[in-house]
């Protein structure tokens, strides 16, 4: 094929196995591409402008690849070498073989659901004084990043419980949903509802849809179940009562300590993260395969 089509190799390289496939799959990949970038050289510079970019080493290196990428907007493939490969949904045997269908753009490629996630200060006025004016005039946040599975509040040490208010829309609703204790909230993505979400009870919430899900972390209340809701809407998070270890935590990669009275604003970002999809699995087959959704009981 044509050298035009141009590729970005990111290579998680503490991973031995990963060391090891590089040293025959770039010489095989260079015979049919352009490299444009090579392993490790994304990690907090702007890359190259390519057709795809390659992410060898697990879900957790393609999340970061996914933020480190957001501007740019390039389809990502995922080669696992990680424990779950739910994101990563290939290996080298697939790319080979799918490697005409991968290069000739006939791979589905999804739009993924990421998050934009600011911490103000206690100084700023509720929710951020959002209330009849609109969030473009938001005050400058003392931490902002993007995500793409979740944010998560974590009560942290000494582990007692936290207290957070929670907003949904508060510039048109002009209130809060609830204040409540436990040891902490996760918003996630539709990508992130097989995450932690999962694991706290939330729903598994199929990436094509338009969506955010809220699931508390062992909530004082036996009422407050896991919500649902359009992405469009922010999200606030006030915390009135933390601890001293307290943290934001996005993706389990990036994190800032919070401290009492600071607001959170979480809410859809304005890009995507586009994922390229193995031509032998569907959504599906992965959560059945890799989570075992709908699984009989064994007999063993």
């Amino acid at each position: 094929m044509s050298k035009r089509f141009r590729v970005i190799v990111l290579a998680n390289l503490s991973k031995p196995p990963v060391v090891e496939a590089m040293r025959m799959f770039r010489p095989w990949l260079s015979q049919r591409v352009e490299i444009v970038a090579e392993p490790n050289s994304g990690d907090g510079d702007r890359l190259p402008q390519a057709d795809l970019v390659i992410v060898l080493g697990g879900d957790g290196t393609l999340l970061q690849q996914a933020r480190n990428l957001i501007e740019q907007q390039i389809p990502m493939l995922g080669i696992n070498f990680g424990k779950l490969g739910f994101l990563a949904e290939f290996n080298l045997e697939d790319v080979i073989a799918h490697w005409e269908a991968i290069s000739t753009g006939q791979c589905r490629i999804s739009e993924r659901t990421m998050l934009d996630v600011c911490v103000f200060d206690g100084t700023t006025a509720e929710w951020g004084g959002a209330e009849g004016r609109s969030l473009a005039t938001m005050p400058d946040p003392i931490f902002q990043a993007v995500a793409m599975n979740d944010a998560v509040v974590n009560a942290g040490p000494p582990f007692r419980m936290v207290e957070i208010d929670l907003a949904i829309e508060p510039h048109l609703t002009r209130r809060s949903a609830t204040t409540f204790t436990g040891d902490g909230v996760i918003v996630s993505t539709p990508s992130g509802s097989t995450a932690y979400n999962l694991a706290a009870g939330g729903p598994v919430v199929s990436p094509g849809l338009d969506a955010l899900c809220i699931a508390p972390i062992c909530p004082q209340s036996l009422a407050f179940r896991p919500i649902v809701f359009n992405a469009s809407c922010d999200v606030w998070l006030t915390i009135n009562h933390p601890n001293a270890g307290t943290e934001l935590v996005l993706d389990g990669q990036n994190s800032c300590r919070l401290t009492r009275g600071q607001q959170i604003l979480i809410k859809k970002h304005q890009k995507v993260a586009r994922i390229l999809h193995n031509p032998n699995l569907n959504y599906w087959q992965l959560l059945a395969q890799k989570m075992h959704w709908a699984a009989r009981p064994s007999r063993d």
